[in-house]
């Protein structure tokens, strides 16, 4: 089952992007705006796991606490090793802050603060489990 951090390769949470996307000012995003970032090392890690970029499409999630949403795989990653394109992240559909208020509900964050660290290590964990179901049908693990 794949694991997909939360943090930098180099271990920290993003400043402006994953769970802090909403906080960047350079793009167009809203303040809630969140993604679950997709680092080359899982996909290598879990191949097949993740589609490539011109097979993506609206997914449907259901979260260990029976929370239900939809999201889409999104962006785009090139894996040096095999020119294939993928993508890079994973946001709630049809708006991307649906992901981020749901994270920060679970994570017991108030207000617009962006999420650091400490809110993980509190909460006790830096990753998400993801197991597909079959098709477009997909299991989140947060616990």
């Amino acid at each position: 089952m794949p694991l997909f951090t939360l943090l930098t390769d180099s271990g920290l949470v993003h400043k402006t992007a994953g769970l802090n996307w909403g906080s960047n000012k350079k793009n167009h995003t809203r303040i809630f705006d969140a993604y679950i970032p997709i680092h080359i090392k899982t996909i290598r890690k879990n191949p097949g796991f993740v589609p490539t970029k011109s097979s993506q499409s609206i997914i449907n999630i259901i979260w260990d606490d029976g929370v239900k949403m939809q999201g889409r795989f999104e962006g785009n990653l090139t894996d040096s090793r095999t020119g294939i394109l993928y993508p890079k992240q994973i946001s709630s559909y049809p708006n991307k802050d649906i992901l981020g208020r749901y994270l920060r509900k679970r994570l017991g964050i108030i207000g617009t603060r962006p999420i650091v660290m400490a809110d993980l290590t509190r909460y006790g964990r830096t990753h998400i489990e993801i197991i597909n179901l079959g098709g477009n049908q997909y299991r989140f693990n947060f616990s």
